[in-house]
């Protein structure tokens, strides 16, 4: 752990990369992670008759999308496109996270633009922010390619995509986001991190992770960069 502040990262910043499940909102408040996960793996079921062991190992919905890509192109495709829906679908009984608001206020008026960097498909994303009232405030979205399941974070690709689309250089952004794999994009990415620990022992990980800065509260964030200011 750096010991550095959330207010010193950001003000070192001119753009902001912002994970979507955790930062934001809770995607799957309403529809778990863990149920989908085994309706995908369902799926894979009975394309292929059998769950390969890496399948079952597979601990989320992404996972087990990221272990059906050596499968071949149909069943990964059928697990995209059901992963998809199920994300859609999630994101109407998503809860908001506490600060987000202020968080995107204080980025507004700080002129910091922001970008969506996340591994939930676009549609989602769009939906919820949407129906959230936040879409005005967003500058741009970079969710998972539904092409190139290798791309998503841990891999820099789509911080990468979303520092170039917002035109600055990703050493000048910083990415907040509450897992590990947030971490180690930004750290491929030379971008600055500021982790969420939205639950209990995330802040030792990140920090373990190489987490620049940590918070608890997406409020305490929003009062951060209102320091850098």
């Amino acid at each position: 752990m750096t010991g550095e502040s959330p207010a010193s990262v950001v003000r070192r910043t001119q753009a902001v990369l912002l994970d979507f499940d955790g930062p934001v909102c809770s995607v799957f408040a309403g529809y778990p992670a863990t149920q989908i996960a085994e309706e995908l793996r369902a799926l894979i079921q009975d394309a292929l008759g059998h769950l390969p062991q890496r399948i079952l190992e597979a601990s989320g919905p992404h996972e087990v999308l990221a272990a059906s890509a050596p499968f071949g192109d149909r069943v990964w495709r059928q697990v995209e496109d059901a992963l998809q829906a199920a994300e859609v679908k999630a994101v109407e009984s998503a809860t908001a996270t506490p600060g987000a608001d202020a968080f995107l206020s204080a980025c507004s008026v700080s002129d910091r633009p922001v970008s969506i960097v996340s591994n939930n498909c676009e549609a989602s994303v769009r939906a919820y922010l949407d129906h959230a009232g936040l879409a005005s405030r967003i500058q741009h979205i970079e969710a998972r390619d539904p092409v190139h399941v290798d791309r998503m974070k841990p891999s820099p690709f789509l911080l990468e995509r979303a520092a170039g689309v917002l035109g600055v250089d990703p050493a000048q952004t910083v990415l907040i986001g509450d897992q590990i794999s947030d971490v180690k994009a930004a750290i491929a990415a030379r971008a600055g991190s500021v982790g969420f620990a939205n639950k209990p022992g995330k802040s030792n990980d990140l920090a373990a992770a190489g987490a620049d800065a940590v918070v608890e509260d997406m409020n305490d964030l929003a009062v951060a960069v209102a320091e850098a200011s």
